[in-house]
């Protein structure tokens, strides 16, 4: 548990219903989308935007709703790690609500995170969870433009704390249960799209689009699992109740769709063997030896590249791309050889056609010019809008260690007593993606 001291600014109380300023994070996406476009919760939608954001996406929400896509072309939206939201539909506010399976919402409502209630999500589970959702900071820009294209764009959200086969037998089921679909898939998403493709016959999808695929992993995971990669100290910062490396070991260390984006060591560019539990510091998050037991075969599910599909890859956001064992634990070097998340070489894989971008992980799914160039992927089958051709340049390492990592502002905040600039800018902050490497170290062409 963490005792460090909590910020709760001078100003206004909140409403906390869901009804009031916290509306966005309890709101259907189909509701979201709704409000944006007649304008309405607007402080709520807001602060969970952005200004600017809010503006844009509730001119694009009016502009999707005057098209027709019935029977237009299918298209599934798959999120990545995080990227659905999650609820506790055995819990809710009366009986009304949890017999309309509303419940609790857990993931991601910063009441419930302030109340402790990350821990509602540990595995295996005490309570009744289920995907609601995805998180629209994230898709809904991808959304509504592809409506405005006329095309049928849905979501396909998943309790992203399963493994990969797990998701991918569930999403074989819903594009099965249809006509053939083109797969839009962000990071883990992708994983799992490549699961759903080897189950089901070739007719069925006519297209995978993978953007910031960890096709070979992804070094993330790993600092996730020790409590110090910076999303996760982030959003300890706003339970008032527990640690990075509490909710590293009792939390996420429990999640099979975590292990399953660590490197296989033929893939890895360090020598260290991540599937091996004694490669990990005895002091600190370590992960469990069951669930690293069964990364290879959850992996191997996977199709393998054919024509149907393409990728899109981040470059020259600063990545970690090896990790060493050192007398004091973990030792990570990175470089701008990747998204911020996934590795240039991590991402690439022989045979598979793939395009470049200046972007980050995070933002993959949501820059108006990585969307301008999906449209152009599912209409003609290429782009011209992206590079085709990516040349790293030698850099050194970056060196950090856990103790370093470590070493960030974990001051506690208080979303209950933050006005709505503040939340603004929290929400900001939470999902802010990585800076622009000076100078980059890849030219695109």
């Amino acid at each position: 548990m963490v005792r460090s001291t909590t910020i709760r600014p001078a100003g206004r109380r909140r409403a906390l219903s869901g009804d009031g300023a916290d509306w966005a994070f309890h709101a259907t996406n189909s509701a979201v989308f709704e409000a944006l476009a007649r304008q309405n919760h607007s402080e709520s939608l807001r602060e969970f935007f952005g200004t600017a954001a809010f503006a844009e996406l509730s001119v694009l929400a009016r502009a999707a709703r005057r098209v027709k896509t019935s029977g237009a072309p299918r298209v599934l939206v798959i999120p990545g790690m995080m990227g659905s939201r999650l609820c506790d539909v055995a819990a809710g506010k009366n009986s009304r609500d949890r017999g309309r399976g509303r419940g609790r919402m857990l993931w991601i409502d910063p009441a419930s995170i302030a109340a402790g209630r990350l821990t509602d999500l540990a595995l295996p589970s005490r309570h009744t969870i289920r995907p609601r959702g995805v998180l629209l900071s994230a898709y809904a820009r991808l959304k509504l433009k592809l409506a405005i294209e006329g095309l049928d764009a849905r979501f396909f959200a998943y309790d992203w704390r399963l493994g990969i086969d797990e998701i991918g037998a569930a999403l074989a089921a819903t594009i099965a249960a249809g006509k053939p679909a083109v797969l839009i898939a962000h990071s883990m998403g992708a994983l799992a799209a490549r699961i759903a493709m080897k189950r089901l016959p070739k007719r069925s999808v006519r297209r995978l689009i993978m953007l910031g695929a960890p096709n070979r992993g992804s070094l993330a995971p790993v600092l996730a699992l020790r409590g110090t990669y910076p999303f996760v100290q982030k959003l300890s910062r706003l339970d008032l109740e527990h640690s990075p490396d509490y909710l590293a070991a009792e939390v996420f260390s429990g999640f099979p769709g975590l292990y399953h984006m660590l490197p296989p060591l033929r893939d890895s560019s360090s020598a260290l063997d991540l599937l091996d539990p004694a490669s990990w510091p005895s002091d600190g998050g370590r992960p469990r030896p069951e669930l690293l037991a069964r990364v290879a075969q959850a992996r191997a599910g996977m199709a393998e590249p054919d024509a149907r599909m393409v990728q899109i890859v981040g470059v020259n956001r600063q990545t970690v791309v090896s990790v060493r064992r050192t007398s004091a634990g973990f030792e990570y070097g990175s470089t701008p050889h990747g998204d911020g998340t996934v590795p240039l070489a991590m991402a690439q894989v022989p045979g598979l056609e793939t395009f470049y971008v200046e972007e980050a992980h995070g933002n993959l799914a949501s820059s108006p010019r990585i969307i301008d160039a999906i449209v152009d992927l599912i209409r003609s089958g290429t782009t011209g809008a992206l590079a085709a051709r990516c040349a790293p340049k030698p850099v050194p390492e970056q060196r950090i260690d856990d103790a370093q990592l470590r070493a960030v502002d974990a001051t506690k905040i208080d979303w209950r007593q933050l006005d709505s600039a503040q939340r603004e800018a929290v929400m900001a902050d939470l999902d802010g993606p990585e800076e622009p490497t000076p100078g980059s170290a890849a030219s695109l062409a």
